[in-house]
């Protein structure tokens, strides 16, 4: 079915139901999964949401509230404030991102490009509302509520703190996935394309239906795919970057919420809750940026464990695989021909790297390997400059640490 051209409503606004209607009939999304998409995360009910949340944000940073002070110290309790705010406004971005995406020309053309056939999509129930089991959405409710409702029990005494409890756990389980979504929607079209142009290459000449020689068509193939990649990805970095951007604030917030409450109240509850925080949040960049270089992988990787484009090509090296009668099918007079033109390709893709790219850089394995490490002494500093201005005295952390481990020692003794 072709896809129709998004419609100009009466007001001169794209009107984006039939975007919502062909991501709906092409399987990408269920019917209750869009109805909460296109009517809470990217209506005007959601960015009110998320208005609200920010507002309480704000507040809190002007106005640190008594008890919180009294677990983590006031400047962390400011700060923690703070990185919610910035947390807030970054998801904020990052779903309006992924609103452009939907409306530019760019998503059309790539959602008419998928076939229900070509790409085996792996399901995610959570795509589907009505076939979302209960018990995961209670699961991932009772965790989000745990993890922030427990450092700010303490101030559940002013309405305003209670009431900026539940809007961070709304903002977190139904607003912030709408961005993630859409963004798993743009990576399985993505792989869709990838797949479609690697299978034409594994199926090779023997099955080659077009005109003129095969080798040629596959790189005129490759680089509408790779433009077709570079201009999705471009406009998708305004929704993974904020995103990215939102988790690290949360993995901050739960290491000042750690590193004070060791200090400051000796509150263990707390300190557990904000190393969660940071390990969870580590555990969603990695994936995330993985989801991301597993696209790269599927172009460019040269293992023959990997499916990828240019390990199917690679396999066709050595003598032509082809017959004589399917040679000439393939626009080719020789075999010595047909080698050539598959030596140029191979080239051809050795040079023109391909895959996930954002502000010129490419996401693959290495990119993440440097990150990961580059992020670790990151760490470090950060976690130096909390010390120094947070109030925390590296003599009182030490102390408790040795505390606790001489507690943990007497407990295994007596066991």
């Amino acid at each position: 079915m072709a896809y129709d051209p998004l419609p100009q409503a009466e007001s001169g606004v794209l009107d984006e139901l039939s975007v919502w209607q062909e991501l709906e009939e092409k399987e990408l999304l269920g019917p209750s999964t869009r109805r909460w998409l296109q009517h809470f995360c990217f209506s005007c009910w959601g960015w009110l949401w998320a208005v609200c949340t920010l507002a309480v944000c704000g507040y809190s940073m002007l106005r640190p509230n008594e008890g919180l002070a009294a677990l983590m110290g006031q400047k962390a309790t400011c700060l923690a404030a703070a990185m919610s705010g910035i947390a807030t406004m970054c998801t904020m971005i990052s779903t309006s991102g992924a609103l452009s995406l939907l409306t530019s020309e760019v998503f059309r053309k790539l959602l008419n490009r998928h076939k229900q056939a070509a790409f085996a999509f792996q399901k995610n129930d959570q795509f589907e509302c009505e076939l979302v089991p209960m018990l995961y959405l209670a699961r991932k409710l009772l965790v989000f509520a745990l993890l922030m409702g427990i450092p700010l029990s303490r101030a559940f005494s002013d309405a305003l703190y209670f009431l900026a409890w539940l809007l961070l756990i709304g903002l977190m389980m139904f607003y912030y996935p709408g961005a993630i979504i859409i963004r798993r929607v743009v990576g399985d079209l993505s792989r869709s394309l990838v797949e479609d142009l690697m299978k034409d290459i594994r199926d090779g000449i023997e099955v080659y239906k077009g005109s003129g020689q095969f080798w040629q068509a596959m790189t005129e193939k490759h680089k509408q795919m790779d433009r077709m990649l570079e201009q999705t990805w471009a406009l998708a970095k305004w929704m993974i970057v904020p995103h990215m951007i939102a988790m690290l604030m949360i993995a901050i917030i739960g290491l000042v919420a750690c590193l004070s409450a060791v200090v400051t109240s000796q509150n263990g509850l707390t300190a557990c809750c904000g190393l969660c925080s940071i390990c969870l949040m580590v555990v969603l960049m990695s994936s995330r940026l993985w989801e991301l270089a597993s696209i790269t992988q599927m172009c460019m990787s040269t293992t023959t464990e990997t499916s990828s484009i240019l390990s199917h090509a690679i396999a066709k090296s050595g003598t032509s695989p082809c017959s004589q009668t399917s040679l000439k099918t393939a626009g080719y007079s020789s075999f010595a021909e047909e080698r050539a033109d598959h030596s140029r390709f191979l080239t051809y893709l050795m040079v023109n790297r391909t895959g996930v790219e954002m502000f010129g850089v490419l996401i693959d394995s290495q990119l993440i390997t440097r990150f990961l490490a580059q992020a670790t002494t990151g760490f470090v500093a950060l976690l130096s400059y909390m010390l120094a201005n947070l109030d925390i005295r590296k003599e009182d952390l030490v102390a408790h640490l040795d505390e606790t481990g001489r507690y943990f020692s007497k407990m295994i003794h007596l066991q």
